[in-house]
Parts: C-alpha cells; structure tokens; sequence
C-alpha cells in the first residue's frame, strides 16, 4: 500500500472519530448532571451543566403589574432526557426519562 493511501486511510478514521464524538453532543444528559440542577438556579446556570438545551415552550404575561415568564427547556441524548421549567428565569421543576 502507498504511503500516501495509508495517510488518507488514517485521515480519514480520525475525521470520522472526530465528527462522531462531536456530533454526540448530548452527554451532558446524565443522572449525576440531573442531580445537581436546583430549584431557583437561572438557565444560565444549568445550560453551564448540561450545556445549550432546546426550548419546547414559552409564555408569558402580566396581572396586576406582576409580569411572570415560563419557558420549558430539553436536554436529549437518545432516549435519555432532561427537562426544566424556569419561571421568571429560575428552575420550578425539573423532570427526567430513560435513565
């Protein structure tokens, strides 16, 4: 085999690693990173966690001069998701599937 295949070869597996350990983006969703989420935390506080989630739902409105915002976040890897309720940007709840 030609030294230059065998670069190409070796290129190519190392992009392929590279690409799949990249694209698996999700192992920040584990029960140890759950476990640390807190009532009253902010978004921004566990997107440091479990890192950048995907929004799902989001309202808000005002009564009475009192303006209150909710917004629920996902966390997913496979089967394995995370999900947090912020309201006014502080954790409510949080719940958890497929650990």
């Amino acid at each position: 085999m030609k030294l230059a295949t065998v670069r190409h070869a070796i290129s190519a597996f190392s992009l392929a690693i590279i690409l799949t350990v990249a694209g698996c983006g999700g192992g920040a969703v584990t029960q140890s990173n759950y476990d640390k989420i807190q009532t009253g935390m902010s978004l921004s506080e566990v997107e440091a966690i479990l890192g950048k989630g995907k929004e799902q739902a989001s309202s808000g409105g005002s009564f009475g001069g009192i303006t209150m915002n909710a917004k629920g976040m996902v966390w997913q890897d496979g089967n394995k998701i995370i999900t947090v309720m912020f309201m006014n940007d502080e954790v409510q709840s949080k719940a958890q599937m497929g650990f």
